[in-house]
């Protein structure tokens, strides 16, 4: 049996491992001869950030957003991710499939390049200390891409992390060695969601060994990125202490600056440049990120945004978030940025004015013309955030005080008038802090994981015009508790056929 490394000529976007074959195809090498030296792994290198590009972004973020309640389906919505939107997901879903098999595949990716590295630093005795150094970066970052592709299948495919169940309820499948095989008596079962979270803690611990310091718009990962990431994680596993230490020091830090003014405002999203990106996908109009929020806008005809045919549009409760009245919410540097009013017809109902969700309109030097293309590179890590666990992590903690101020500091940054508060409990902050990640990451895939760690039940905001919003049960409103079966995502059918580790592990209610 010959293995193959198959090696996309598009700079490494993907390996896969083929046997019994008699001919090596014109794009493969087999792979023994491959990774022998230090301008392999600079080559297999690319394969690391490859998939960065539909990480952050795309469907990923569009569907927890949609089925979050912030959202309302037009009435022509065509059943866009209907299934997500009226929480009634099953176990043959394609969506749920291709996201599962997508981040195994990324998995697989990486655990092909971990393991390559470290044979090359074990097997090559020609190695400068240089090239050591360079491969034990490049497998740190491995670990980083790795850490991200379980956490984006834990906050999916799994319950809500509590300290107390967490060694009783399903996580995932891990694997962590690249060892492709037919035979499925060796495919793993899930783990425990405590032995997945301690497994993504474990790689990002191997990652904060990147010997890249922090900058503002990196386009690889940083020491910085790395802990952004470990304070998501902390805060997700209530446990506050560490969050709070991890947000605080980025914070502390002065690398990074929060947006005050609606240039800055718009350079951050209609330029994917700013004083508050820790990290910033690496986007070309050859190499483009995917394509984020098409469904909230989606010209058809103009192309533009001039003729939208929107298939969901922004809750009034969602828009009523940044001030009661127009005046109040001009005041907020958000609510320019990421909304815009446009007239919106429907046949049998006429052309009525609404307000859009254009935060994903695209970013226009990564179009080939005047269409928008919703191609922004996407922006996982912003200092905002770390205001956020901070400020959340202190009022966990009981702390009114911290948690008010962290919060102050975002929310002065964004509201030119009334944007300090004055909360004395940290009950009352906790309620506001709340309010405030739904302001400032709408659309950015935060939604169903704030709702599942905080234990808020999901309710459909009401709409900005009932006649333009699909009528029906679980479409004009709905309410569900998030401990319903839907909160979490189906193992996918195929993938319960194909593995007896899993039979009988599916998410309860499928």
């Amino acid at each position: 049996m010959k293995k193959i490394i198959f090696v996309a000529l598009s700079a490494l976007a993907a390996l896969f491992v083929s046997c019994d074959m008699d001919k090596y195809p014109y794009d493969g090498i087999p792979e023994d001869q491959y990774m022998l030296n230090i301008d392999d792994a600079i080559n297999m290198s690319v394969s690391i950030y490859s998939p960065t590009k539909s990480f952050f972004g795309g469907g990923r973020w569009d569907v927890e957003e949609i089925r979050g309640g912030m959202f309302n389906a037009t009435v022509n919505f065509g059943n866009y991710y209907g299934l997500f939107y009226a929480w009634i997901m099953q176990t043959n879903d394609s969506d749920c499939e291709s996201l599962w098999y997508s981040d195994y595949s990324i998995i697989g990716s990486m655990n092909y390049v971990i393991g390559a590295y470290n044979r090359l630093l074990q097997t090559n005795e020609e190695l400068t200390p240089d090239d050591k150094a360079l491969l034990n970066n490049y497998i740190a970052e491995a670990h980083m891409t790795r850490a991200m592709a379980y956490w984006d299948l834990v906050t999916k495919y799994c319950v809500a992390y509590d300290p107390a169940t967490a060694a009783q309820e399903w996580g995932l499948p891990l694997q962590l060695e690249y060892a492709p095989t037919s035979d499925s008596s060796k495919y793993p079962g899930r783990n425990t969601l405590e032995e997945t979270y301690a497994q993504i803690l474990a790689d990002l611990e191997q990652a904060a060994s990147i010997t890249t310091e922090g900058s503002r718009n990196a386009n690889y990962w940083t020491v910085d990125a790395v802990n952004a990431m470990r304070a998501r994680v902390y805060l997700n596993m209530k446990d506050y202490e560490n969050a709070a230490t991890i947000a605080q020091q980025l914070i502390n830090s002065g690398t990074y600056s929060l947006v005050k003014n609606e240039a800055e405002m718009n350079a951050m999203w209609f330029s994917d440049t700013s004083n508050e990106n820790i990290f910033v996908v690496a986007a070309t109009l050859l190499d483009p990120p995917t394509s984020t929020g098409s469904y909230f806008i989606y010209d058809n005809q103009n192309g533009d945004g001039s003729t939208p045919n929107p298939q969901y549009i922004p809750s009034k409760t969602l828009l009523d978030l940044y001030g009661a009245t127009d005046e109040e919410k001009a005041k907020d540097l958000r609510y320019k940025a990421y909304f815009q009013e446009r007239d919106v017809t429907v046949e049998g109902i006429g052309t009525r004015p609404l307000m859009l969700f254009w935060k994903w309109a695209g970013n226009p030097d990564l179009r080939t013309g005047a269409q928008l293309n919703h191609r922004s590179a996407g922006k996982p890590f912003r200092i905002a955030e770390q205001y956020l666990i901070a400020a959340e992590s202190a009022a966990q903690l009981g702390n009114a005080s911290l948690a008010v101020k962290y919060l102050n500091e975002l929310r002065t940054s964004r509201i030119s008038e009334g944007g300090e508060l004055n909360l004395a409990s940290a009950t009352d902050a906790l309620k506001a802090i709340k309010e405030e990640w739904s302001r400032e990451f709408v659309g950015e895939g935060f939604r169903m994981i704030n709702m599942k760690r905080w234990g808020d039940n999901v309710v459909r905001g009401v709409s900005q015009d009932s006649e333009m919003t699909k009528p029906g049960e679980n479409y004009d409103s709905l309410t569900k508790q998030i401990t319903d079966s839907r909160c979490v995502w189906p193992i996918p059918k195929t993938e319960i056929d194909a593995n007896p580790q899993i039979k009988g592990q599916q998410n309860p209610g499928y």
